[in-house]
């Protein structure tokens, strides 16, 4: 019988045993192999991005398509696929959209549900469910396990998407962790010269070997970035400490009438916005969420070796307790599922 671990409580873990996941119309049922911890998942364990319970976590996977339902297409079945978070009116080809369908923003389906977010069991799992029309398959010669990088590093390019910027700005990225390395990284593939700014040396050091032309601590950043901007500040900051003071950290750097990406989601309210200086400094916030998954693969088929190092562990799903303790302090870690 499949497993699936249930968060029954804050910072507490349970593995169940359940009947074989069943695919409706419009969905299918994927055998996972493996799934990463993200910062959402962190949230989600640690009680500050509150879920009803039990919830099953995790979004960032790829696996086997076992079976698919009514209205899909069997030549699923059997692909190594991962898949994006949201289960939308699109993705189960629904007949009858919702308003934000019809007007192109699927990601912000009005009935959608998320997986391992909002709504949905995700994929620390055997099994999980998803709508169909979310599934990518895994290119023959692109390793699974790296695969799961799929989505984080599809929401490090919808940050650019979102809020472009030229070449000759400057960028800062707050936090080079998880996600930010990634967003590092993805910045420097389109040849923008990048700061990072962390108190770990180790993140520092990882930051330049992913393209950050320079890296500063958090007691230096200010005056750091002021000189190297000829005392303006950086055209862009982007926060991905997954702590919500970092916006108040981004105010300090970005330069008038410059633009703050928002990549945290610890589900914690951030406090003390110096909303005058928002105002007076005409600064854009932009948040970002979800992105292109065919770009992220097509990256990640060319740069296999060096994604990999990313991540730290790998661990069986009976450690998915332990997993998700230790992953506060580690970069990436993966849940494998089976050995084939």
């Amino acid at each position: 019988m499949p497993r699936i671990t249930q968060l029954i409580a804050p910072q507490k873990i349970e593995i169940k045993e359940i009947e074989c996941l069943s695919a409706g119309p419009g969905e299918a049922i994927i055998e996972v192999q493996h799934a990463g911890v993200c910062g959402t998942d962190l949230a989600l364990f640690h009680g500050d991005y509150p879920v009803p319970l039990p919830h099953v976590c995790g979004h960032e996977f790829t696996g086997r398509v076992k079976n698919v339902g009514n209205g899909v297409d069997t030549k699923w079945v059997g692909k190594t696929v991962t898949a994006e978070i949201n289960n939308t009116c699109l993705a189960y080809g629904k007949t009858t959209l919702c308003t934000a369908c019809k007007k192109g923003v699927p990601s912000h389906c009005q009935t959608r549900t998320v997986t391992g977010i909002i709504n949905h069991d995700g994929a620390f799992a055997d099994e999980v469910k998803v709508a169909a029309g979310t599934l990518h398959e895994i290119p023959s010669n692109v390793d699974p396990l790296i695969a799961t990088l799929t989505e984080p590093l599809a929401a490090a390019l919808q940050t650019f998407e979102m809020s472009p910027i030229e070449k000759n700005e400057t960028l800062v990225v707050l936090g080079p962790g998880r996600l930010g390395i990634l967003v590092i990284f993805a910045a420097s593939l389109k040849g923008i010269k990048t700061i990072a700014v962390s108190r770990s040396e180790t993140k520092r050091n990882r930051a330049i070997q992913f393209g950050a032309e320079h890296t500063f601590t958090p007691d230096n950043a200010i005056e750091e970035i002021k000189n190297k901007t000829e005392g303006l500040g950086a055209d862009m900051v982007i926060d991905t400490t997954g702590n919500p003071g970092g916006i108040t950290q981004a105010l300090k750097l970005v330069r008038p009438q410059g633009t703050i990406s928002c990549k945290t989601t610890c589900g914690l309210p951030a406090t003390g916005l110096d909303m005058t200086q928002l105002v007076v400094d005409e600064i854009r916030l932009q948040g970002s969420r979800c992105g292109p998954f065919k770009p992220a693969l097509k990256i990640i088929q060319s740069h296999q070796q060096k994604l990999k190092s990313l991540i730290s562990s790998i661990r069986p799903l009976e450690e998915t307790q332990t997993a998700l303790e230790s992953a506060s302090k580690e970069n990436k870690v993966v849940l494998n599922m089976r050995i084939d």
